[in-house]
């Protein structure tokens, strides 16, 4: 019994270190839910699977044996709530949808420590922070570039302004990532877009071209962040 602690002890512990070097990389880059929320996860995550095997060996019917697997599939469906809670929005821009993930990845692998195999939370530990830090880095070298923006116009509403603004930034040499339209009166329409420009597009070329349309009332960009 005291052998079976000690080892339930190492998977507890195994899950808060690989946990935690989850939290580091997302403390590292600020967000909200870092080292002690990645940590506190695993381990809890991993105490359910433990806590769900000693139960079907000590606790369940020897005829009707229970499955080890109910309380483990809770707790992976409840860890969505709180992944929701790491995703903000920012106007048409969310954010967190990253942390959510490396939330809920980091939940299974308690599971898979507390379940006692160790050697695959560890490399699937490892596997997480390069995806998280190694690709982060390739995207921002291949994107180096070039840099997302918020645009958001009010225009005097009219058929097919829509599409005109998408060509007028087409032309410059700007994606258009998602655009937003709503319309605060009969008479007038405001656009959000997320968009990706060339770093050497100047601001004040978009805002010139833009501004050409006599629709035009108003134009501001910001950084999407």
């Amino acid at each position: 019994m005291q052998i079976e602690l000690l080892n339930h002890a190492g998977y507890l512990l195994s899950a808060a270190v690989l946990g935690g070097i989850i939290g580091v990389e997302r403390e590292i880059h600020g967000q909200p839910a870092g080292l002690r929320t990645h940590m506190v996860l695993s381990v809890g995550a991993a105490l359910a699977a433990v806590i769900s095997i000693l139960f079907t060996h000590y606790l369940s019917n020897p005829v009707a044996p229970g499955d080890p697997a109910r309380i483990v599939a809770q707790v992976i469906s409840g860890i969505g709530f709180l992944g929701a809670g790491a995703i903000l929005r920012y106007g048409i821009n969310v954010k967190g949808l990253t942390t959510a993930g490396s939330l809920w990845t980091t939940a299974i692998i308690g599971i898979a420590c507390g379940s006692g195999f160790i050697a695959l939370a560890a490399f699937t530990s490892m596997l997480v922070v390069i995806i998280l830090w190694g690709v982060g880095k390739l995207e921002h070298t291949l994107m180096k570039n070039y840099k997302n923006h918020t645009l958001q116009f009010t225009f005097s509403d009219r058929p097919g302004l829509i599409e005109d603004v998408k060509f007028r930034l087409t032309v410059l040499g700007i994606k258009i990532i998602s655009i937003n339209a709503s319309m605060p009166n009969r008479e007038t329409i405001s656009l959000s877009l997320v968009v990706r420009k060339p770093l050497d597009l100047k601001m004040d070329k978009i805002i010139r071209t833009i501004s050409d349309a006599h629709e035009t009332k108003t134009v501001r960009i910001a950084d999407a962040g």
